[in-house]
């Protein structure tokens, strides 16, 4: 089926953009939820303004703070922060009522069905995770 992922942008507590994207069903929740902080980093990299990506994956936040991932969607997310020093990303708390981080979850659900196919490598351990479920 996939797995969906998304942003959203706000201005003035009113939507002003959205995007949905899918994955292939063997790419984990982790790696949609940094395609949409990617996506979304592409995005605000576009303008001049100081620009807040607030995410609820707390471990997306802590891949991108650290300097020897191996994961080259985080490294390339690191790079495009280090290029844009106006775009921040921050953690915010899941399921809490927010505007934006709510929106973006019904998103990412619709994604699923509705998204545009994204292409993205998988890291070897997670795919020989899930070579592993599906062979044995």
């Amino acid at each position: 089926m996939g797995t969906g992922c998304s942003y959203c942008t706000f201005k003035n507590g009113n939507k002003v953009l959205e995007w949905k994207g899918k994955l292939e069903k063997f790419h984990p929740v982790f790696q949609a939820e940094l395609m949409g902080l990617k996506e979304a980093i592409i995005r605000a990299s576009q303008g001049n303004e100081i620009t807040k990506n607030w995410t609820d994956s707390v471990s997306s936040v802590m891949a991108v703070l650290d300097p020897h991932t191996p994961h080259q969607l985080v490294r390339d997310i690191q790079s495009l922060l280090t290029q844009n020093r106006n775009i921040l990303v921050i953690w915010i708390k899941a399921h809490a009522g927010h505007q934006g981080n709510e929106e973006a979850d019904t998103l990412a659900k619709k994604a699923i069905t509705k998204g545009v196919v994204m292409k993205a490598l998988n890291p070897r351990c997670e795919l020989g995770q899930y070579l592993q479920e599906l062979f044995f």
